[in-house]
């Protein structure tokens, strides 16, 4: 008798009877990751863009991010219009947002998360891991190093036109996030010495821009793939993608409305996976958007953050 009306009480409600949890499946596309990222790149429209999941009463709303502000109105669209229930950023544990809230997307999503109150979630992995990682398939320091230094050089080649020294770039990095147990820091020796091996070029008469834009390209030259660059981020990237992946797994199995904001090249590693897990997505672009009423004097108090990983 118990069990009949415990079965005619779910009936009533609409509750499903054989309710699955969700499961990660990660379709890793590993060496074949830049192919697979040509053909999609064909398939979505130039980033930010939303895409929309539903699955049942489940809702995971994705921003394959621009890491800029020109993703911080769709961040502002989505959670007005969906009402997320927690919000998961690309971001590393312990690390500072990207800057004012009103110039990143993670810090705009952290600043809303708080002004909604709902919980924030990191979705990304630990710096500390990240260099495990890289440890263990055989990239040095030195690798790791220029890794984040070109980044730097990067995003500041966007801002000004002076030459980046040696010595300034070593500093930046010595600053942000050098640990004297993972290895020894550059010289301004090693560094030149390191990069002339490497990348073919002086690095302080390099054009920063166009060697990032190079590596990052879906079709670089031979000799682009073959550098330490291009293999430790694409090998470190696809586990930043499945620990992603995780953490939206754990989060639908926890929240009906889900929003996470990760870069396009994250969400473009996901596409199968998530495609097999919750369907097709509504996509949306979001140059198509009307324009959003942004929060101009953003602050990110409030903000409530959790784990949904034990790691």
């Amino acid at each position: 008798m118990r069990e009949l009306l415990t079965w005619m009480l779910l009936v009533v409600l609409e509750i499903p009877l054989f309710a699955q949890p969700f499961t990660a499946d990660f379709v890793a596309a590993d060496q074949a990751r830049r192919e697979e990222h040509a053909k999609l790149y064909e398939q979505f429209p130039q980033p930010p863009y939303l895409a929309i999941y539903q699955k049942g009463n489940k809702k995971l709303v994705v921003l394959a991010a621009e890491h800029s502000a020109a993703s911080i109105p769709p961040v502002q669209y989505a959670f007005d219009t969906y009402a997320p229930e927690v919000a998961l950023v690309e971001r590393e544990p312990g690390e500072p947002f990207s800057g004012p809230c009103t110039e990143a997307e993670d810090s705009y999503t952290a600043a809303l998360s708080g002004k909604h109150q709902i919980p924030l979630v990191r979705a990304d992995v630990s710096l500390e891991q990240q260099w495990l990682f890289a440890k263990e398939h055989g990239f040095s320091y030195e690798d790791w190093q220029m890794l984040w230094i070109i980044r730097d050089a990067y995003y500041r080649s966007r801002e000004t036109d002076a030459p980046l020294a040696a010595k300034e770039a070593i500093a930046t990095y010595a600053r942000r996030d050098h640990h004297e147990d993972w290895g020894i820091l550059f010289t301004e020796k090693s560094l030149t010495r390191y990069f002339k091996k490497h990348y073919k070029q002086n690095f302080e008469e390099t054009d920063f821009v166009q060697l990032f834009q190079d590596l990052m390209n879906i079709y670089p030259e031979k000799w682009v793939v073959k550098t330490p660059f291009y293999r430790l981020a694409n090998a470190t990237a696809l586990a930043r993608s499945q620990f992603m992946l995780e953490n939206i797994v754990a989060a639908l199995n926890q929240y009906d409305v889900v929003f996470i904001e990760m870069g396009s090249g994250h969400f473009l590693d996901l596409t199968q996976s998530l495609h097999k897990m919750i369907g097709q997505p509504q996509v949306i672009d979001s140059r198509q958007l009307p324009p959003q009423l942004v929060w101009q004097d953003c602050t990110l108090d409030g903000v409530r953050e959790i784990s949904l990983l034990n790691v």
